[in-house]
């Protein structure tokens, strides 16, 4: 997409999504960090779901809405909220795209009760700029760890970014940390919402203990609010397990 167009686009998407949000007033779990993201978010989709079933006739209307693919930038994260399709590099489909965000921001009527919102974060900035649009009632972060994108700068620009997430959340909100991250847990400093920690760390608010692999998947014990969980998933790999903790301690807290 052209700078200028860019720029237009971005302007009235945020404008929309703003007006959209002070309109419905959805409350907003967001999910931060520097991967699985979208793990996570997906399986707070599924468990806010099955808790908060569409209502209505035909099908129901929907309680739960979350960032189709992985629409979670300053263009994404609007067109998620609106429920859009990107234009691409046409300036034709986003002059409808456009026109048909004004129509849902000033006249709809239909909106989900909660979204559960990527907000993908990279640079200085970006973080502000989303929460320009956004203010979570929840927010969890997953981690901020090293990878081939990001140097050990890029992971301190990452954690300056969460942190001013953790700030903004309300003191009658909650900030879900990754306790197994140091610089995750290092979150709870900044802020002043209540915190809960989840991971495999003995000191988590909510753990996963005794974990074991077999070939249907993994099961481990979930020990949280005392009490304990068995608890079996068909997916591999701990960013599941963490994804589905989280989740969890989500639906718990609603």
């Amino acid at each position: 997409m052209k700078s200028i167009l860019k720029k237009i686009v971005q302007f009235h998407l945020k404008l929309f999504t703003k007006i959209t949000l002070w309109r419905h007033r959805p409350f907003i779990v967001a999910v931060a960090g520097s991967t699985n993201k979208t793990t996570t978010k997906d399986y707070i989709l599924k468990f806010l779901r099955e808790k908060f079933p569409p209502t209505g006739e035909a099908g129901g209307e929907e309680e739960v809405r979350g960032n189709p693919k992985s629409y979670n930038t300053e263009i994404g994260l609007p067109l998620a909220i609106l429920y859009l399709d990107s234009g691409e590099s046409s300036a034709l489909r986003w002059l409808k795209i456009l026109i048909q965000a004004k129509m849902r921001a000033l006249f709809g009527r239909k909106f989900p009760k909660k979204l559960v919102l990527e907000l993908g974060v990279e640079e200085k900035g970006d973080m502000e700029y989303l929460l320009g649009m956004v203010r979570p009632n929840v927010a969890v972060v997953t981690n901020i760890e090293g990878s081939y994108t990001y140097s050990n700068s890029s992971l301190e620009k990452i954690f300056e970014e969460m942190k001013l997430l953790a700030k903004k959340i309300p003191e009658k909100g909650y900030l879900l940390l990754n306790s197994d991250d140091e610089r995750v847990k290092d979150l709870a400093k900044h802020a002043k919402a209540k915190v809960i920690t989840f991971g495999f760390a003995a000191d988590a608010d909510a753990r996963a203990e005794n974990l074991k692999t077999d070939a249907q998947g993994q099961t481990f014990d979930f020990v949280f609010q005392n009490k304990k969980e068995s608890v079996r998933i068909k997916k591999y790999g701990r960013t599941n397990i963490y994804a589905w903790m989280a989740a969890k301690v989500v639906k718990n807290i609603l």
